[in-house]
């Protein structure tokens, strides 16, 4: 085999792992009710974060 061969099978068992790891961490993340936090799970948008944010609140910073 030559150099190039290792590289393009180290390659492909690489994605092919990756792949299956993602699918593994999906599938784990069904069930529970948890908050993903994971790189490769998604995470929330702004839209689920609640809004506490008042601009004219009357508060100035510290109290």
């Amino acid at each position: 085999m030559e150099t190039k061969d290792i590289i393009i099978y180290s390659a492909v068992i690489a994605l092919v792992g990756y792949s299956l790891y993602r699918k593994y961490v999906k599938k784990q993340g069904e069930g529970s009710p948890k908050k993903s936090t994971g790189i490769f799970t998604p995470r929330g948008n702004l839209r689920d974060q609640p809004d506490d944010y008042e601009p004219y609140g009357g508060k100035k910073n510290g109290e």
